[in-house]
């Protein structure tokens, strides 16, 4: 059992070395979605039009396929919680978050700072997925507060 909870260790810490890895903004990349084959040298602007290509060129169906909520347990929760609010490592306060679709598939994609690029790790409709259930963990975390004068 002792073995047993020792490689469990290790593969969790492997995992999180690799998710929360780092990588240079500035680095080239290239993007490869199902028509579009072009050399991003990692600006915003250009990332954010690559997004947008990636989210158009992505099935509908096969996004709604995914179980989100379950990818991101698996991928992101370790350094952005459950709840997407752990920051762990810099992570980014994801229910707090106001980046729109195209720049959390942007983040997600090609990975910023500490965050490690998610490109050929799962596939470009599990990151569009990922980005969408992002929108469900912000409803969720919202706190409703109710006043009642009576």
């Amino acid at each position: 059992m002792k073995v047993l909870h020792s490689i469990m260790t290790i593969v969790v810490v492997g995992f999180t070395i690799v998710a929360c890895g780092t990588q240079s903004d500035k680095e080239s990349t290239r993007v490869v979605s199902s028509e579009i084959e072009i050399e991003a040298i990692g600006q915003s602007d250009e990332q954010i039009r690559l997004a947008k290509s990636l989210i158009a060129s992505s099935d509908a169906s096969k996004i709604k396929a995914v179980n989100a909520k379950k990818m991101f347990k698996n991928y992101c929760a370790v350094c952005h919680g459950r709840k997407g609010n752990l920051e762990l490592n810099g992570a980014e306060k994801l229910s707090k978050s106001s980046a729109s679709l195209e720049q959390r598939v942007a983040q997600i994609y090609f990975g910023k700072g500490t965050m490690a690029p998610f490109k050929g790790i799962i596939k470009n409709e599990e990151i569009v997925a990922v980005a969408k259930y992002l929108d469900e963990i912000k409803k969720k975390n919202k706190k409703v507060v109710v006043w009642d004068y009576t």
